[in-house]
């Protein structure tokens, strides 16, 4: 795996990898909602992601479209909060992407429970709500202890180059933006 250019400076220091990963978790999914986008591979990848935050069978995936996503980062101190509308199979079906990102910290102060009380107490069950804490760290004491955490809370638990589905092989995209961030090594 090449090294960033985008996110390597001679500081390396983490400071600032939380928020640009929800900006970068923002612009994917607001992608996918996209028509017109003259980037097929960035658009496809952008889709994938989405539709594995909202957890949608594999099986059904072709017989998805995306109509809407709004995007909110730090809602009520949440990292990343996320309205998509899709249809499927003719009907309309309402989803939340509710992210925490970990990158410096565990979860702490019972911190998921409270976020879901939150958007419990915002959103009631007008939408269906999917709960993800996405990580830097991928293994060892930290991953185990977060798998821990997550499965308490009843979230579920993502490495970073799972959110894109990346294995041994994926090929750059049109985007030099996307490559630097989520196909480079910088963390």
């Amino acid at each position: 795996m090449k090294e960033s250019l985008f996110m390597q400076d001679s500081w390396h220091s983490n400071h600032g990898y939380e928020s640009m990963l929800d900006f970068q978790i923002s612009w994917l999914m607001r992608l996918a909602a996209e028509k017109d986008i003259d980037k097929p591979q960035l658009h496809k990848i952008s889709k994938e992601v989405l539709l594995r935050l909202i957890e949608i069978d594999k099986d059904i995936k072709q017989n998805v479209e995306i109509i809407k996503v709004e995007v909110w980062r730090q809602w009520k101190s949440i990292d990343v909060v996320a309205e998509v509308d899709i249809k499927v199979n003719g009907l309309i079906e309402q989803h939340l992407v509710v992210i925490e990102d970990k990158a410096y910290t565990m979860i702490h102060d019972n911190q998921l429970n409270r976020y879901r009380q939150t958007v419990d107490e915002t959103y009631g069950d007008t939408r269906i709500p999917h709960y993800w804490v996405i990580t830097f760290h991928e293994e060892g004491k930290y991953w185990e202890k977060l798998e821990y955490d997550c499965k308490q809370a009843e979230w579920g638990l993502l490495s970073f180059y799972g959110v894109i589905g990346w294995k041994e092989g994926f090929s750059d995209t049109e985007s030099d933006l996307f490559n630097e961030f989520w196909l480079r090594k910088w963390y």
